[in-house]
């Protein structure tokens, strides 16, 4: 199942989230942050637990209305379909998870593999324009001590993400002439056929979002919502341990952190997620290197027990046949690279 270049992947991205503790360490107190935990409120963490279920459920129902007009999918399979996906994500982090939501969308339910798997990562894409939409209005607002060029940076890249988007889905001429004239600039012949090729993609990709603009409007809502689970996690993570901090931070803090998934992790996220929590969290907010720190190992733990549980909770009552999955997943890959 795992061939040399999964393992290359893993052993790589488990090296790397090795030297993000090592990193880590050199800011903090270990010592410290091991006493603060210690004096952690448990049933501040009872809220916390829920808002990771309800993180789970929000997005659920978002896939359930993105898909709903190429095929009706009950939403008890989809939050246990995202909860085997998250477990998969966290253990193995180099998107087996997306992957084995479109797998089982497929085999399940009908629909062509190819368009599974595009739909399923467009959705994620919807994710994507969100964070740098809201990113842009929260960094205008809220006091951080990133320079404005990061925030000019943010909403620039959000413009040309949504102008793209509506060339592509409604303006389909005018894209492909846009792409027609950027041919011209690409002296090699391949490479024009694969830019074409992309483009085509993309049309065809994004032809899901020809619907009405109330519905589109009804997703991103949703994300935002999703990532106001999220943010909730964290605030009571840190009421857990004695400590109140703004809620509208935190929520940015969880769009900053959502744009470091991009980076190779290790297996469980170890070290990422420990190195990008002190980064935003004192880097960005001034919080306590190791008040923050104490709260990211505590939510990694925590996010650790319920990924898992709930992971293996919906692998039994979907019916997975996670070997079968892998199998699946890892062939394609390579099939891919």
């Amino acid at each position: 199942m795992f061939t040399t270049r999964n393992l290359v992947k893993i052993v790589f991205n488990t090296f790397l989230g090795f030297v993000f503790i090592l990193i880590w360490l050199q800011f903090v107190d270990i010592k410290e942050i091991f006493k603060t935990i210690s004096d952690v409120n448990v049933i501040m963490l009872i809220p916390g637990v829920f808002f990771l279920l309800l993180a789970q459920i929000i997005r659920s129902i978002r896939l359930k209305i993105f898909l709903s007009p190429v095929k009706k999918i009950a939403l008890k399979d989809l939050i246990f379909l995202n909860g085997c996906a998250t477990m998969l994500n966290f253990l193995i982090p180099i998107r087996a998870g997306e992957l084995a939501k479109g797998l089982y969308l497929s085999s399940n339910y009908d629909i062509p593999v190819a368009k599974a798997l595009v739909w399923i990562f467009i959705d994620r894409f919807i994710d994507f324009v969100v964070i740098f939409g809201l990113a842009g209005v929260f960094l205008l607002l809220i006091p951080t001590k990133l320079p404005a060029s990061i925030t000019f940076l943010t909403i620039t890249i959000f413009i040309i993400i949504i102008f793209f988007s509506y060339l592509i889905v409604y303006q389909t001429k005018s894209f492909k002439k846009i792409v027609n004239f950027l041919k011209f600039f690409l002296i090699v012949n391949s490479i024009k056929i694969y830019f074409e090729r992309v483009s085509n993609f993309f049309i065809e990709a994004f032809s899901i979002f020809k619907r009405k603009p109330v519905e589109i409007l009804a997703l991103f809502i949703i994300s935002a919502i999703g990532f106001a689970a999220d943010a909730g996690i964290w605030y009571f993570s840190f009421l857990a341990l004695n400590s109140n901090q703004d809620l509208l931070k935190l929520y940015l803090a969880q769009l900053l952190s959502a744009l470091t998934y991009i980076i190779p992790a290790a297996p469980g996220y170890v070290g990422s997620a420990e190195a990008s929590g002190l980064l935003i969290f004192s880097g960005v907010f001034e919080i306590d290197p190791n008040l923050a720190s104490a709260m990211i190992v505590l939510f990694h733990i925590i996010t650790a027990i319920f990924v898992i549980v709930f992971g293996i909770t919906s692998i039994y009552f979907l019916k997975i046949n996670v070997g079968k999955i892998l199998a699946r997943i890892f062939k394609r890959q390579d099939n891919l690279t």
